[in-house]
């Protein structure tokens, strides 16, 4: 399922299918990342690594480069609910103390 899931999001990715919802926005603004990385991450070696089967969304682990040198881990929330495009709910950079790692939770907000 999950591999299924990726490969339709990368499909709605690449093909321009998706809405940025205004709190990645937010986060794209406070952090200094872009549209363009967020899509370049989930193109990219990314994997699911959360599902919310209750409200059709998932949590994904991509990577983008800053300034074309150093590689950043992302998380980007995609809402898959829509079988015409995707929502791009939330973006952001994984950070203590709500992550220990990239792939592993800290303090629960």
């Amino acid at each position: 399922m999950n591999d299924e899931l990726l490969a339709t999001i990368k499909k709605f990715a690449n093909e321009g299918c998706y809405r940025i919802k205004i709190h990645a926005v937010r986060h794209m603004i406070e952090e200094g990342f872009s549209e363009k990385d967020i899509i370049a991450a989930i193109l990219g070696e990314s994997r699911i690594i959360e599902m919310y089967d209750e409200d059709k969304r998932c949590l994904i682990l991509g990577h983008f480069l800053w300034d074309n040198k150093t590689k950043s881990p992302i998380h980007v929330v995609c809402d898959y609910s829509n079988r015409k495009l995707m929502d791009i709910v939330t973006a952001y950079i994984p950070q203590r103390p709500w992550w220990i790692s990239p792939t592993q939770r800290g303090r629960r907000s």
